[in-house]
This record gives structure tokens, sequence and C-alpha cells, in this order.
């Protein structure tokens, strides 16, 4: 475009929030007047900009915590060779609110230039006349969804927080921000992404796999929505919108090839093809924009993947807990057949590393060079999609069997293309009937087991937890003692009573600087004593 150039030069100051104050993230913004009078002319204004809010998303601060907000409180990751003094004292439920994982700057960043596209978009609209209401229409929705995709990981992981849908345009528009409630925030949410789904302004594709991969979708906007549904605990609304992207026809589980075989002891089980698994791994981690990938975030050799440092360098901070996937997630089959196993424990760890993030192929010892860590962050995929449906269908149910059963047949899906093992089906009684609260849990293990290492897991694990006023606080416990040090386990169940823990403390600097802005309690050392 004509004017990318320019607008991404307007930009970069605020793609390099990350070495900001984060208390400096509404005062972040382009000289006076800059955005009105020089840019927003034409539609190739518009569509660099929006170029830039996706830009925006690969700075490392923002995508690096995309995953580490769902993967670092959780049981999966533990410190690695070298130990990140910060990410540790979270691990350790040691979290005060100058820790630089609590800097939300660079997703307030991206929230201010896609409240900017919709405030000034209109304005190019009106001087070009090439540029159409439907290619302005399916900007600003774009720029709504990513809004709404920044928003929901604020809430999932502060909990209430200022919610600010007006551009910030110069230093004098500076005004504080109140917290609104998580609840509001997510009503908020609910209610743009609702009005892209019936105005049909949200395009349903753009061209090539990789734009269709690396911007936001109507299929995209859907897989959002049904997990925003999962949260406000609207199961039904969540099963319709699952099966909005089903029933779509755009998406496929990419499948493994298997035969049967007969072990020494008579069973017959089944060997996954190492031709089929090496061609998942390459499809859905390596080259990515797959079959059956809905959203992610686009890297390559000039913006690279930023977890190098974190997953693959030999003095790594983040290592798989290797002992405890391959006991407890992955518990070892019974039938003495090395050729029989669930393929997602090798995709997923080995050798001390993410494998799926730190590989260069399935079946090779090779890791990636900082130069070529070029892997894209899957946000959304078809997986996941079954996952919540079989989750909303579960907590819909009840005790009727039919809907348990559909549920579960969800999971077999997956299931049947992973060759899971027997020792981790879903056990039933002695009439084959399922029992609703196992299946709730069955459906957290195979999320574990199929979205290990994809930024998942803490979110799924506090959902479950949270639901019906906290009934099941049970799920978060028990992962404690295999998401801290041994030293720390007792403490940190303690503070998980106290609700407030959950969500992590408001900046710091922002706290300072705002003077309406009021600290999570759990945090606040001048009216709580944990």
């Amino acid at each position: 475009m004509k004017n990318t150039n320019r607008i991404i030069g307007l930009l970069l100051p605020l793609l390099l929030i990350g070495s900001i104050s984060c208390s400096d993230w509404l005062n972040l913004l382009p000289e006076d007047s800059v955005p009105k009078q020089a840019y927003w002319k034409s539609k190739e204004d518009v569509a660099s900009a929006m170029k830039g809010i996706y830009s925006s998303m690969l700075s490392s601060d923002l995508s690096s915590k995309i995953w580490l907000w769902g993967e670092i409180r959780a049981d999966m990751i533990t410190n690695g060779r070298s130990v990140n003094a910060a990410l540790n004292l979270v691990r350790q439920g040691e979290i005060s609110a100058d820790n630089s994982l609590c800097n939300w700057a660079s997703f307030y960043t991206t929230i201010n230039n896609c409240n900017l596209l919709l405030k000034f978009a209109p304005e190019a609209y009106e001087q070009d006349e090439s540029f159409t209401k439907q290619e302005l229409e399916a900007y600003m929705a774009q720029a709504v969804a990513v809004r709404s995709l920044m928003y929901f990981y604020l809430v999932r992981t502060f909990g209430d927080l200022p919610l600010s849908l007006d551009a910030y345009v110069d230093d004098s528009q500076y005004l504080p921000l109140a917290k609104s409630p998580k609840t509001e925030i997510l009503d908020t949410l609910v209610t743009d992404l609702e009005k892209l789904r019936a105005d049909n302004t949200i395009p349903y594709r753009y061209g090539s796999a990789e734009e269709n991969k690396g911007q936001m979708t109507r299929y995209a906007v859907d897989a959002l929505l049904a997990d925003i549904y999962l949260w406000k605990e609207d199961y039904a609304s969540c099963v319709n919108v699952c099966d909005e992207i089903l029933n779509s026809g755009q998406y496929a589980l990419i499948p493994v090839p298997k035969e049967e075989a007969v072990t020494d002891q008579g069973d017959t089980v089944l060997h996954p093809s190492p031709a089929g698994i090496y061609d998942l791994f390459q499809s859905l981690y390596i080259d990515g924009n797959s079959v059956e990938s809905i959203f992610e975030l686009p890297f390559n050799r000039d913006v690279t993947n930023p977890f190098y440092n974190y997953l693959v360098h030999s003095n790594r901070t983040l290592m798989p807990n290797a002992q405890y996937i391959s006991t407890d997630i992955f518990i070892p089959t019974a039938k003495g057949d090395p050729e029989y196993f669930d393929i997602r424990a090798s995709i997923n760890s080995k050798g001390g590393y993410v494998w799926k993030m730190a590989g260069v192929n399935y079946d090779g010892n090779e890791v990636h060079t900082v130069e070529n860590m070029t892997n894209n962050l899957i946000i959304y995929r078809l997986a996941q999609v079954y996952l919540m449906k079989a989750e909303a269908l579960t907590q819909l149910a009840g005790e009727d069997q039919a809907k348990l059963e559909e549920a579960y047949e969800l999971l077999r899906l997956l299931r049947d293309r992973s060759c899971a093992v027997e020792t981790t089906e879903l056990e039933r009684d002695g009439s084959g009937s399922i029992d609703k609260d196992l299946l709730e849990l069955f459906v957290m293990e195979e999320s574990a087991r199929e979205l290990m290492f994809e930024g998942k897991r803490w979110f799924d694990v506090l959902r479950n937890a949270q639901r019906n006023n906290y009934a099941k606080l049970n799920y978060l416990m028990s992962i404690v003692p295999n998401s801290t040090t041994p030293d720390k386990v007792y403490s940190l169940q303690v503070k998980y009573k106290n609700f407030n823990s959950h969500y992590l403390p408001l900046p710091q600097g922002d706290i300072e600087s705002n003077p309406l802005l009021v600290q999570n309690p759990f945090y606040d050392i001048n009216t709580n004593k944990p």
C-alpha cells in the first residue's frame, strides 16, 4: 500500500511499548492531531492502519504474554536451566504489582490503535470516493474483533479493569479511567461481537491461507465468542456458535492414519503412522496456516516468535513438567506395545523441550535457531471448538445421557485422531452410563492433552473452578503441587481460597498515575494481608 511506511512509522513507537514504563500506556500517542490531519484520508491509509494493528499483536511483549498468562501459573511448565526471576515469583505465588508479567501496556496500545481506526476510518471513507462502504465496514469489524480479543485476555488475567472504547488521540485528551467489573466487560464484548455477526460485516475469508488464518474472520469471531460464552456460563449460546464453525465446512482435523496390530497379550491396538504424525506436526506447528487453524499470529524471519529464550535456548528459562506429564497427563498404557501411544505425548514434550514450539520436525532432535524461530502462535483451532462444545454440552446435560454421550463423541474424535490409550479413557458405571461430574473432569483432561503448551491450561482450570460460584475450587487446588516449588504448595493453596488471588495485580505504575484506579484487593498492601 502506498502509505504503509508512514503508518507503520506512526505506530512504531507504540510497538516498542515493552521498553517503556507501564504507567505511560495512555500517554504513548501520536503527536497532536497527526492521525486526523495527515493519515486518515484514503482507504490505503485505513488498510495500513489495520496492518499496523495486526503487527502490534506480534510485539514480543504482547505475543509472549498471550502464552505466558495461560501457562505460567498452571501445571505443565516448570523452571528451566536458568531461572527467570519474575516468572519464578509468579509460579511461587509471590506476585507484586511491579512484576513485569503484570505490565498490560502492549494490550492497551493495540486496543487504542483499534479505537483510532474506528474513530477516523469513516472520515477517510468520506474523502476517498474509491473507498466502498463494504470495505469500511470490514476494516472496522476487524478492529472491533481484535479489540475484543485483547480485552478477553485482559479480563481473564486481571479481572476488573479499565474499559476504553474511545480513541486517545493526544495528551490533552487524557482522562483517568476507573475499573469496570469483569462481568460488564464480557457483556460488552458479547454485544460487540454479536453485532458484527448480525450485520454480517466481518469477512468470512480474504484470499490466501495466510490472510484467512492471520486476520480476524467470521469464524475467528465465532471461536472467540464461543470462548466468552463459556466464561459467562451461557452454554446454549456457546453450543450454537460452535455449531456455526463445525457446520461451515471450512475446517477439518488433520488426520493421522493408523494400522491395527495385536499385542503379545492378544489385545488389538492401533499403531499411528509415523509419516502421519510427521505431517500433523509439520502442518500445525511448523508450516502453520493449516486446515485445522482458525486464527493464529504469523511470525517470519523478519518478526520471529518471541519464545526462543524461554523455550529453546540451551539456558532456556522454561521447560515441560516432564515427569508429571508422562505419569499423570499421559498415563502409560498397560498394553506393553511401544508402537501404541498417544501421539500428543511425543508432539508436546521431548528431551526437556516444549517440542511443538522448539522442534524443527517431529522425528528428529534438532531445535530451532533464533533466526528460524518462525512458528506461528495458534490462538484458535478446530480441536478447541470441539472441546468448547463438549464442555458446554456437559454443563447443559445434567443427567441427560443423550447430551452427555454427544459431548463424549466430540472428545472421541480428538482421541481417535491422536490414538489415545486406554489408561486415559473415561470411566463409566456398570451400565455404561456417563457421570456428569466425571465427564466435566474428562473434558478438562482432554483439553490438557490436546492444547498442551498452547496458552490455555490456566484459563481452562480457572474457568472450571469458578463455575457456580467456585463450586469446584478443588480444580485449582489440585494443580498446585505441580505448578509451584514444594516449599510453596501450602501457602499457595491458602492464597487460592481468596478468589481475588486468581487474578494478577494491576500494574503499580498505573495505580500511582491514575487516581481512579483501585488495586485488586488481594494485592493492596494497605487493606489486605493474605
